[in-house]
């Protein structure tokens, strides 16, 4: 069904960037696949722009390594076929369809592709705030994923109202890290625009504070006073965007808005922790405040943090375990959770490295809660996030701390640092 107020266009556009999958800000609804890499779904990626005043548009990217190509058709083409199914809702809870629709096509296989990306176009939805629901189906594989995607209209120059592009070929760029090799172009819906500030700030960010530390203070990103600013004039609302320093830009067309675009450079091999003071840093969580500074201040700082797992695991071997999935909880953590400072030092990060992905995720319009079930004692763990009325990146989500998560913080971090990962 094809409701008169939303119109849809779907271009494919192919991807052959040299690239680690990056599977992030999949929303969905009730089950543990949302933040599991190797949970049996699709893993899509999710971008918006308001492109006019009554236009939005939602970019999808889909992996081709996540769906099924196959040449069991008329015409002998090795294609995958997928289908997505979408409904336009006021809110994650209230099922009044305010807009709905599906479409399907195919995709054929093309030789060091590794993404495709598609767009929705949304019309004259007269509403501030409203939730796209998005179901997309591999049809080979029987693969789906089910999402929520946060549509924000409010007129504070958040950023929906960006569209961050490549240069080379002018495809949209999905999350909000970069390399200093890239050369993007960076557009605003307001065309008339003639310039954007540039505030850059250094990217010393602290970790999260533990789950029990309760405090008035909310650890949204607070834009604190720039290291450097400067303006890049604009054509038609676009400028171009490459820097060479690593740390955080805030992208702004209407500065007397609070809120813009930011773009975050973490390091040559983010997301990966391949440094061994990166690798200390990384193990935060799990060390006094006098291991953490004597790590850090070791001359050999991949001794230090070796003595540490193997002390921890007992055997070389048995280190080798568990030191491989807590720094690959790390990596996914600065996959699927980074903002303003890396995702290994958000709320979500720290809570997905010591206790690993959620049993169940549900969403709500401004919060997400994770819950960690246990059957043998029947006993349930749960965690919820919202994001803050002014945080600057919707990926910035804040967990609500309670004093009584100290016990099982305390159960956790004893596992770990007696070589055992930790299960609720």
């Amino acid at each position: 069904m094809k409701i008169k107020h939303l119109t849809i266009s779907l271009i494919i556009l192919l991807l052959s960037a040299c690239v680690t999958q990056k599977p992030q800000q999949v929303k969905t609804k009730t089950n543990a696949s949302e933040y599991n890499p190797l949970s049996f779904v699709l893993h899509p990626e999710f971008k918006v722009f308001h492109s006019s005043k009554n236009e939005t548009k939602i970019y999808i990217k889909l992996f081709t390594k996540e769906l099924r190509f196959s040449s069991a058709n008329p015409d002998r083409i090795n294609q995958a076929s997928v289908k997505i199914i979408y409904g336009i809702k006021p809110s994650v809870k209230n099922n009044t369809i305010l807009d709905s629709s599906k479409i399907s096509f195919t995709v054929k296989k093309r030789k060091n592709q590794t993404s495709i990306i598609t767009f929705l176009t949304l019309k004259n939805i007269k509403k501030e705030h409203y939730i796209a629901e998005i179901m997309i189906i591999d049809n080979y594989a029987n693969k789906k994923s089910h999402s929520f995607v946060r549509i924000d209209r409010s007129e504070n120059d958040n950023e929906q109202y960006y569209l961050s592009l490549k240069a080379e070929n002018k495809k949209p760029l999905f999350g909000e890290y970069f390399r200093l090799k890239d050369s993007m172009i960076i557009q605003h819906r307001n065309t008339l625009a003639d310039s954007m500030q540039i505030k850059y700030f250094k990217t010393n960010f602290p970790d999260a504070q533990k789950p029990n530390v309760v405090s008035d203070k909310t650890e949204y990103f607070k834009i604190p006073e720039a290291d450097s600013v400067w303006k890049i004039n604009a054509t038609l609302g676009k400028i171009p965007f490459k820097v060479n320093k690593k740390g955080l830009y805030l992208i702004k067309a209407d500065t007397l808005k609070n809120k813009g675009m930011i773009k975050v450079n973490f390091g040559k091999s983010f997301p990966l922790i391949t440094k061994s003071e990166d690798l200390i840093k990384a193990a935060r969580y799990l060390l006094t405040d006098e291991e953490y500074k004597t790590m850090i201040n070791a001359e050999n700082k991949k001794l230090a943090i070796d003595n540490f797992w193997i002390k921890a695991a007992g055997n070389k071997e048995k280190a080798r375990e568990i030191l491989k999935i807590w720094y690959n909880r790390a990596t996914y953590a600065n996959y699927y959770f980074s903002s303003y400072k890396e995702g290994r030092k958000t709320d979500r990060g720290m809570i997905y490295m010591m206790f690993g992905p959620p049993d169940d995720i549900k969403n709500f319009d401004d919060a997400e809660k994770w819950i960690y079930i246990n059957t043998k004692e029947d006993k349930k763990l749960e965690f919820v996030f919202v994001i803050p009325q002014e945080a600057i990146s919707a990926n910035d989500f804040v967990l609500i701390r309670k004093a009584e998560y100290l016990t099982e913080w305390n159960r956790a971090l004893r596992s770990w640092r007696n070589g055992f990962i930790y299960r609720f």
